[in-house]
């Protein structure tokens, strides 16, 4: 009689031969290997466009002025091409909770006025995003340079450790979004590919009459994938570390899309049986899962649409990614994403499970 044991053993090594084999398969598609260095290429493009580059000569200012001081809060145009624009806050708190897009953030001691006016050099507190902290020193010496040349006479920005963490309803740079697009579409542009060439070859219904069940060729095929998606996440924790404030629940994030986005490219592998249908099916699966995803976290959205977006996997993945790099972790509303990210994510494999039997039939 076999052992508990063994049968596990004899699972694992049956769902790793057909895992290693499609991982294998993969690198011999020359289109899916075209798609693994095409995805690779977008993430990096996604980090580039979300950070600082170096023709980008406007730097927005979020400022506090405790004294109602005569600095003018206008656009300003520099000598080098470079641009200062200004937006008045009422108070700190408000001008930390508006830096989700800007630079920097300047508070205006009430002695400013005096103090330019004497020839002397102000200070003044400058706040910058956590995702910049590693560059404090180099920008508190552009944005004195900027401002100084600006006023005309010497005034010092310093940062120190004044570093702003987003709150979790806070709108920032999409960078939550880029690791939902990143392994959603690594996802589908090789999972379904692995199993339409089975499909060709004949292989998948020597699989489904193997001694494999369905449920371990789906796990060989889901771990294949997975191997493929740890590359293009790996690689977007590897350039946007620096936006993580909880690493702990952006491992667990990204482990969850990941799992949905093999699941729906499982889907696609399934029900679709030649590359034309994969062609026309990719268009409506954007349409009702990424794009949503996107637009659910705007802020100019209505309560009524952002509610029912927010219902979707793909929005709930998203905001769990934003809890990730935000400055708390409201357990309501981590709790309720990950109910509707999971238990989407359990049917979608329920499906593909079903599937793989009635073939198997």
């Amino acid at each position: 009689m076999i052992s508990t044991k063994e049968k596990v053993i004899n699972n694992l090594n049956i769902v790793w031969s057909i895992a290693s084999k499609d991982i294998v398969d993969a690198l011999k598609n020359k289109a899916t290997v075209f798609n693994i260095f095409a995805m690779i290429a977008i993430v990096v493009f996604f980090y580039w466009i979300s950070s600082v580059r170096p023709f980008d000569k406007e730097i927005e200012v979020v400022v506090y002025d405790e004294g109602n001081s005569s600095l003018p809060m206008e656009r300003v145009q520099l000598a080098d091409g470079y641009s200062l624009v200004l937006y008045e806050m009422s108070s700190i708190q408000q001008m930390e909770r508006n830096m989700g897009f800007k630079e920097l953030g300047l508070v205006i001691p009430a002695d400013f006025d005096q103090v330019l006016n004497a020839v002397g050099e102000p200070v003044l507190q400058g706040s910058i995003l956590w995702v910049h902290r590693a560059k404090a020193t180099e920008l508190e010496s552009k944005y004195s340079q900027k401002l100084s040349e600006w006023l005309g006479q010497s005034v010092r920005v310093e940062i120190g450790d004044n570093f702003v963490v987003p709150q979790p309803d806070i709108p920032t740079w999409p960078v939550h979004f880029h690791i939902l697009f990143a392994v959603f579409f690594m996802a589908i542009s090789t999972v379904p590919h692995l199993m339409l060439e089975e499909q060709r070859t004949k292989t998948m219904d020597a699989l489904l009459v193997s001694p494999a069940s369905a449920g371990q060729v789906v796990v060989g095929k889901a771990l294949a994938g997975l191997f493929y998606v740890l590359l293009s996440g790996g690689l977007f924790f590897a350039l946007n570390w620096a936006y993580v404030t909880h690493w702990g629940l952006a491992l667990l994030a990204f482990l969850c899309t990941a799992l949905f986005s093999i699941g729906v490219a499982l889907i696609l592998g399934v029900f679709i049986k030649n590359p034309f249908q994969m062609m026309v099916s990719m268009a409506p699966m954007i349409f009702l899962l990424v794009l949503p995803a996107f637009f659910a976290l705007q802020p100019n959205l209505t309560a009524n649409l952002k509610t029912i977006l927010g219902w979707l996997p793909t929005t709930a993945l998203v905001k769990i990614v934003k809890l990730s790099l935000s400055s708390e972790v409201p357990l309501d509303q981590l709790l309720n994403n990950l109910a509707i990210a999971l238990g989407s994510t359990a049917v979608v494999y329920a499906v593909v499970i079903w599937k793989a039997r009635r073939s198997d039939r």
